[in-house]
């Protein structure tokens, strides 16, 4: 509904774990980076956990599209089975073909001499199918997994079995994954499995029945909910991947309400964006307010029709608590005369500095300015440090151009009518991205001024922003 009015290409807010929308925040890109060097280390096992919604799933399948062609990958995502279920799933999904006594190789027969406990009968004598491990025994699962393993080793290959949802997993699974990583030569571990899982993982693995498992675990990274600043990066990420050229603003208010409802997991913060977007639709506006956001907030919780008294007590719930505390401790302690000889208001004993004012009705508050954070490609520009109070600039950002020449073009007939003008190079969607730009301005009403005069020369100004550095 809102894609085309927001000239979105795709929706920027779905929940599925798309790896080209992974805002590569602090946490994230650390874990991605240790589990890249794990893997090409031949580390053996690694562990990745967060909290529900802080984008594990995305980031594996991130991980999967950077690996190497010569790494062999199996992506468990639902462990709930036994371990012969287990062992199923990862040779169907890596294709490991049966194992006949008449085609051991080399490397094969080797182990088998090394370990006379290994049988060399011939399992099948048929020809081979897709579903032979339907009906294969553990043992042969389990030989045909070694052979594979073997083989891809020697020919310089990789192979990396990769658990989601890994707090699911059984003591038993567990204890039959520890007894895979016992597949090894003298110098590399063969399977490289990642654990991607809930905090409670971790607990599990510090039981006393897996202690031999928790002590092979080499690499360990734990994915950490977003900043506030984080927040408005990873928004604005999403929103120039799904559309550069989109029309779309978060108003400060607004992003500052998505981040305390959110408090920084990603999949809460999509729920209500792409909800928030919807009211924003339905109200046909261009910038997202605070009023947008509560009204995504109610939606989400099932009472779109709650009263606006109790919304704002719910989000300034620890300022009422204060202000209640320090009305007892008066109360109590300090003015028991007073306040049987006058009736206190609340300014009277937190002060105004602490309250929260509310203008008379003929005079309503103004709205937010349209002031969009920064977007990812200016995020990187200023080295994030938007926001600071001592370091603020004002830009318009004009129009959003695909070619150099169309960008240089339009700032030099923007310079010709005096506006100080200059272009700047993005990078989304696969593709570059030429940003057209007024400004900057120390302060926010010439910025306005020039805002305006775009508008009445017939242009379309998209967003008026605040940077710290240009």
């Amino acid at each position: 509904m809102y894609q085309e009015y927001y000239q979105f290409q795709e929706k920027p807010f779905s929940l599925t774990p798309d790896p080209k929308f992974l805002y590569p925040s602090v946490k994230h890109q650390e874990a991605l980076d240790h589990l890249l060097y794990g893997i090409r280390q031949r580390e053996g096992f690694m562990l990745m956990v967060g909290d529900v919604g802080t984008g594990k799933t995305t980031l594996c399948r991130s991980l999967l599209e950077k690996l190497d062609a010569d790494v062999k990958t199996a992506l468990v995502l639902d462990p709930l089975g036994s371990e012969m279920d287990l062992l199923r799933t990862c040779l169907a999904d890596l294709g490991v073909p049966r194992v006949r006594a008449n085609r051991l190789t080399p490397a094969l027969a080797g182990a088998v001499e090394q370990h006379p406990s290994f049988e060399t009968t011939p399992y099948f004598d048929e020809e081979d199918d897709e579903g032979w491990t339907g009906h294969a025994s553990k043992k042969e699962l389990t030989d045909a997994l070694n052979e594979y393993l073997l083989e891809q080793h020697r020919a310089g290959g990789t192979v990396v079995l990769i658990i989601d949802e890994a707090q699911n997993l059984s003591l038993p699974v567990l204890e039959q994954l520890r007894l895979l990583s016992n597949l090894e030569t003298e110098k590399d571990k063969l399977l490289q499995i990642i654990f991607a899982g809930q905090l409670e993982l971790a607990d599990k693995l510090n039981l006393p029945e897996l202690k031999q498992l928790n002590e092979r675990i080499s690499i360990r990274c734990r994915i950490a909910p977003l900043s506030r600043e984080e927040t408005q990066q990873y928004i604005m990420h999403r929103v120039l991947v799904a559309g550069a050229g989109s029309r779309l603003v978060f108003a400060p208010s607004g992003l500052n309400a998505i981040h305390d409802y959110s408090k920084g997991v990603p999949r809460r913060i999509n729920l209500v964006c792409d909800r928030a977007l919807l009211a924003g639709f339905n109200a046909q506006a261009g910038v997202l307010e605070r009023s947008h956001v509560k009204q995504a907030i109610r939606s989400l919780a099932g009472d779109e029709g709650a009263p606006v008294m109790r919304d704002f007590l719910w989000l300034r719930m620890p300022l009422v608590l204060g202000i209640l505390f320090v009305i007892a401790g008066l109360a109590l302690f300090v003015l028991p005369q007073k306040f049987a000889q006058k009736e206190w208001r609340i300014t009277d004993l937190a002060g105004p500095e602490n309250v929260e004012k509310t203008p008379p009705a003929e005079a309503p508050p103004e709205q937010d300015p349209p002031l969009a954070v920064k977007t990812a490609a200016s995020a990187i520009e200023t080295n994030g440090t938007a926001g600071k109070q001592d370091a603020i600039h004002y830009r318009i950002q004009v129009s959003t151009m695909s070619e150099a020449e169309r960008a240089e073009k339009e700032v030099d007939k923007l310079r010709e009518e005096g506006y100080p003008a200059y272009w700047k190079k993005a990078f989304s969607s696969k593709r570059d991205w030429y940003i057209v730009y007024v400004g900057p301005y120390d302060r926010n009403p010439p910025a306005r001024i020039h805002l305006n005069a775009l508008k009445y020369s017939g242009r379309h100004p998209i967003l008026l922003s605040f940077t710290s550095s240009d």
